[in-house]
Parts: structure tokens; sequence; C-alpha cells
């Protein structure tokens, strides 16, 4: 018998103050040899998918990026040889001989400066402080794309649980089509039938081959799209034996209450809004002026000695504070702080669309939770009694108290029985997932 539902708990990757999965998990496998639970397929998809890595990528460039760069100098250091030589030849007036002079010149500069900004109207403090922010949107990217993926596996974990009951439902068809057959074959060589039930049984007897087929081929694809997430060989199969078991019924208001705080779109919402807030602080750091330390080393030597002055060299330290302010622009910087004006106005009413958008979602997909949830009980005791049904019209057919028309509606209703059954199942585990990955409860940070 399948377990209780159990829990799970295992790090995912290290975010800014870590991150832990929170991995609802269905009973343990109930069938088949070397299962792959639910558990190792999320963790194997963590570990190997491909757009994760891609988010991880991007906040390790997002960590480099805070840096202390707006509070520390800058220090160049410079340096420069140049060596001349030149031979010319002259006649002064009055002497008609050719005088012939050799040039010769060889100069170095070096040289290391530090400039540094002391001030520049608390734009530095913002600077740094949207780097953090920056981070911190990353970071939220990350968890974001591992709530997709953990969906993504949950989504088709199930949907082949789904679809290999579908396929023990169409094999049970399979195995009453044939005997049908049989039987048909049987009264019409004894002559008891007309070949009008033969080739009816023969008929749907194809239709159910076929069936199995189509269910054959949609559980292949599952398996082909759940390894692509995984990123594990795309031949791979038969490794899900569980069934679906519904976690206890989720409260609607904890659930609201728990998406407005840890809802993944509305806190990108929110630092996107603290962005924008800083945005403006830099923008109006503009109207300030900058003053600037400045100080540096210098040395300098010049070797020509066929100039006046032969030999020179210099070298010594400069220091001082330079004051720049900006009293005209052409109207740019208080352009630029009208536009950030405009995008913290915007960014708040991008939060509250999105809060209104996520509640809503909410609000619809408790509403087929509950539905689905209710519509299990009813569909759990029609398979039930369908089941008892195909098999007491499987006898009465096989006495000849029922036609092969009727003993097919039989059939039919069983068959759409275990389908609404299990689609109301697998919504109702699709709402749960939904809903908890609403409420942050997929992937939280510690």
């Amino acid at each position: 018998m399948a377990k209780t539902t159990i829990f799970k708990l295992f790090s995912i990757t290290r975010l800014r103050r870590g991150i832990v999965l929170l991995v609802f998990l269905a009973a343990l496998p109930l069938w088949g040899q070397a299962p792959l639970p639910l558990y190792d397929c999320i963790r194997q998809a963590v570990e190997s998918n491909y757009s994760v890595k891609i988010a991880h990528n991007r906040q390790a460039i997002a960590e480099n990026n805070v840096t202390y760069k707006p509070f520390l100098p800058d220090v160049t250091a410079s340096g420069s040889q140049n060596q001349s030589h030149s031979n010319s030849t002259r006649t002064l007036a009055g002497n008609p001989e050719e005088t012939t002079i050799n040039a010769q010149a060889d100069n170095l500069n070096a040289g290391v400066s530090l400039n540094w900004r002391l001030f520049d109207g608390l734009a530095m403090f913002a600077t740094y402080n949207r780097q953090k922010e920056a981070l911190d949107v990353s970071e939220q990217e990350v968890k974001m794309s591992l709530e997709n993926l953990i969906a993504q596996v949950c989504y088709e974990y199930y949907n082949i649980i789904v679809l290999k009951n579908r396929l023990s439902a169409a094999q049970y068809s399979l195995v009453l089509s044939q005997e049908r057959y049989q039987q048909a074959m049987e009264m019409y060589i004894l002559g008891s039938s007309s070949g009008l039930d033969l080739r009816q049984a023969k008929i749907d007897l194809n239709a159910d081959s076929s069936k199995l087929v189509t269910q054959e081929e949609l559980l292949q694809n599952a398996y082909i799209r759940l390894n692509t997430l995984m990123n594990m060989p795309l031949n791979n199969g038969g490794y899900v034996n569980d069934s679906i078991v519904l976690l206890p019924k989720m409260d609607k208001e904890q659930l609201s209450a728990r998406t407005l705080n840890y809802n993944s779109s509305l806190i990108a919402a929110r630092l996107g809004r603290r962005l924008s807030d800083l945005d403006l602080k830099i923008a109006r750091a503009a109207r300030y002026p900058t003053v600037d330390f400045n100080t540096g080393y210098n040395y300098t030597f010049a070797d020509t000695p066929s100039a006046a002055i032969t030999y020179n060299r210099s070298n010594g330290f400069n220091w001082g504070f330079s004051v720049s302010w900006t009293l005209f622009s052409g109207f740019d910087i208080h352009r630029r702080i009208k536009n950030a004006q405009l995008e913290v106005k915007g960014s708040e009413l991008n939060y509250r669309q999105i809060e209104n958008s996520v509640m809503s979602e909410l609000a619809l997909l408790y509403n087929t939770y509950e539905s689905n949830l209710l519509m299990i009980n009813f569909e759990i005791e029609s398979v039930e009694t369908a089941f008892q049904t195909l098999d007491a019209a499987m006898s009465r057919y096989k006495v000849g108290n029922l036609s092969g028309i009727e003993f097919r509606e039989y059939q039919k209703n069983y068959l759409e029985a275990v389908d609404r059954k299990f689609n109301a199942m697998y919504q109702a585990k699709l709402s749960e997932i939904n809903l908890r990955i609403l409420g942050g409860e997929l992937v939280m940070a510690e």
C-alpha cells in the first residue's frame, strides 16, 4: 500500500542567504523495479537543467558587479620614453664651408596619479545599493527559474502516472474486446449469430488496439519531455511507479497571506520598485557639486647634449582639491529626474497590476482546486461502479443475454469513468502545485 504523503527538504543552491527546496511528494512506489521518485527527479533536474545553469551564471555576474568601486579612488600610472638622433648640415653667411651637426636627445617621463571623488551628491551610495538590489533581482530570477523547473517536472511526472493508469485501462479494455471478438467468432461458427456482430466486434477490437498504441505513444513522449528536463538520455523510461496522493486541503486565507508576502512575482516587482527609487536618487545627485581629491608623483628626465640646456631632471609630489558644479545643462538634469520619477510611478503601477493578477489567479486556481477535490470522490465511486458493471456485462454477454453493442456501451462507460477520475486527480494536483508556487512554498529562502 502507498504510505502517507511526506515532505522533503533539500538544499538547491546558495542564493544570498541560501535556498531550500520544499518538495511535496506523492506516495512511495507501488510497482515496478528501480523506480525514480519525484524527489530524485527534481534533484536531477536542478543539478543538470540548462535553464537553471544559465540563471546561476547570471547570478554570478550580478555578484561580481557588487563592488566598493563607487567609494574607492582611481590610481593611474603612466610613463613614456622618447629618443631622437638627427644630422644636419648648414652653411653660414660669409663662410663657404659646410658645418655638420649631430643632435641627440633622450626624454623620460613617469608618474602616478590618484583621483578620489569625495562627494557627488550621495550618488555613490545609491549606486552601491543599486548593485546589491540588482543581485537580489538575479537571486529572485534563480528562484523563479527553479520554481518553473520544479513545476514542469511535477507536471510531467504526474502526467506519466495518469498516462500509465490510462494505459492499464486501455489494456484491460483490449483484453475484453479480444474476449468479445473470440466469443462472437465462436457464436458465428456455431451459427447462433450473424456476421454483423462479428464484424462490429472486430471493428471495436481494432479501435481498442489503436487506442492502446496511442496511449503508449503518449507515455513515451511524456518520458521524453521529463528526460529533457532532467538532461537524461531521452530513451529512459519505466522509472515512474508512483500514485497521485493529494496533500491535506489548503486554507485559502493562509494561502492568500503567504502569497502577498512570498510570491516570487510580487517580490520581483517590489525589487523593481526599489531599483526605481535608487535610480531617482542617482538622477537627483546630478544637481549637487562634485568634490575630488587629486594627488600624484611625477619624474621627468631630459638629456639633450646639443641644446642650450644639456641635462634636466625633476621629480616631486602634487596634490589638491577640485570642485565641479553643473549650473545649467540645457534642462537635461531636469529631464532625467522627471523620467526617473515617472519610472518610480510606473514601477508602483506595475506592482499593483501584478498583485491584482496574482490574487486573481489564486482565486481561480483555488476554485478549480476545490471543484476537483469534490469531483475526485464522485469519480472514484464511478470507476468502481463502472468496473463492476462491466464485469457483470461481460458475464451476460458470454451467455448471450447482452448484445455486443450494449456491451460496448458499458465498456466505454468504464473507460470514460477512468479518464474522468484521473483527470480530476491530475487537475487537483496541478492546482495544488500552482497554489504552492503562488504562495512561494516550492522554493523558499532560509
